[in-house]
């Protein structure tokens, strides 16, 4: 159910420097245990639905 930061990274096609900086704006939920951070599967989903397009979308 939980991923560490390393894998999301791997998941989501990006780098951990990247999940870490979502995390850090509030972009992404992660959960701690001890001292280190983790991303519930289901945050990923949402942060994918929340940040997927469809049709025509110009990036910003």
């Amino acid at each position: 159910m939980l991923l560490s930061l390393k894998d999301a990274a791997k998941a989501l096609g990006i780098s951990y420097s990247t999940v870490h900086g979502l995390i850090n704006q509030g972009e992404l939920e992660w959960v701690a245990m001890g001292s280190r951070q983790f991303v519930a599967r289901q945050a990923l989903m949402d942060f994918i639905s929340s940040n997927s397009h469809k049709g025509y979308y110009r990036a910003r």
